[in-house]
């Protein structure tokens, strides 16, 4: 029971990454609201779940970031640990590299990607200010630290994972004299529902293979360990770090 006692918030917790962080947390001793746009998904992964309850809010929507998390707070008196898991690659709207790209497709991703995030820290931070402090948790990807070739077309994805990388060092910088962490994760290729489509390709499955030095894909609990270690006390002297749970990607550039 690492996270007993605790008071978390997991956006993007219908699947892959953030239902997996919902999941653990919660084994782990923590109550957990775990939020998404879908209703269905965040039943079906969380409804059985005695320490889990289960919200729809839209990160994309400061009005629905506010009332969510508005009532979650008072629900929980405070607040201890936030992860900010909801995000989208490509977009409705027109996503693509940066010569082909919609002005609206790059106003979605980044809205939800990187907007949202900071929502969500806008009405985090004071409850974790009143509280004494807390645990903040951002996914980046290793896309940001290494853009990959010309395969992965959606610039304003990996452009809003560079900005998760900044917004939460400076979260980390100018709160930790009030005993507010921020860590970065910077996962690889994971095996989620988000990255099915480019499993089916073979050009970016041999890319990869070459990429990630442990040669498979990773799986939602690894980085979901990393953020249990991350909003724990195990790692109460960790702060402003980016950690990529990659299978090496990082370090093959």
């Amino acid at each position: 029971m690492r996270l007993s006692g605790k008071r978390a918030i997991v956006t993007g917790a219908a699947s892959g990454i953030g239902s997996e962080i919902a999941r653990l947390f919660a084994a782990e001793g923590a109550r957990v609201a775990a939020t998404d746009t879908d209703d269905e998904g965040l039943q079906e992964q969380h409804g059985e779940s005695k320490n889990i309850s289960t919200l729809r809010v839209d990160v994309g929507n400061t009005d629905s970031v506010r009332a969510g998390l508005e009532g979650i707070l008072q629900n929980f008196g405070g607040l201890d640990v936030l992860v900010c898991a909801a995000g989208v690659v490509g977009s409705k709207y027109g996503d693509g590299p940066a010569g082909e790209c919609e002005e609206a497709g790059w106003d979605h991703v980044m809205n939800v990607n990187l907007k949202g995030l900071w929502r969500c820290c806008r009405y985090a931070i004071p409850a974790m200010l009143d509280s004494g402090g807390g645990s903040i948790i951002t996914i980046s990807s290793v896309t940001a630290l290494c853009p990959p070739t010309e395969f992965f077309r959606s610039h304003a994805y990996i452009t809003s994972k560079g900005g998760v990388i900044t917004l939460t060092k400076s979260i980390a910088a100018y709160y930790g004299r009030q005993d507010i962490r921020a860590n970065v994760i910077a996962p690889g290729m994971i095996d989620t529902p988000m990255s099915k489509r480019m499993q089916g390709d073979p050009v970016i499955m041999d890319y990869l293979q070459d990429r990630q030095l442990l040669g498979q894909l990773g799986q939602p609990a690894d980085p979901a360990a990393a953020a249990m270690f991350l909003a724990g006390d195990e790692s109460k002297f960790v702060s402003g770090v980016v950690l990529p749970v990659d299978g090496g990607w990082s370090n093959h550039g």
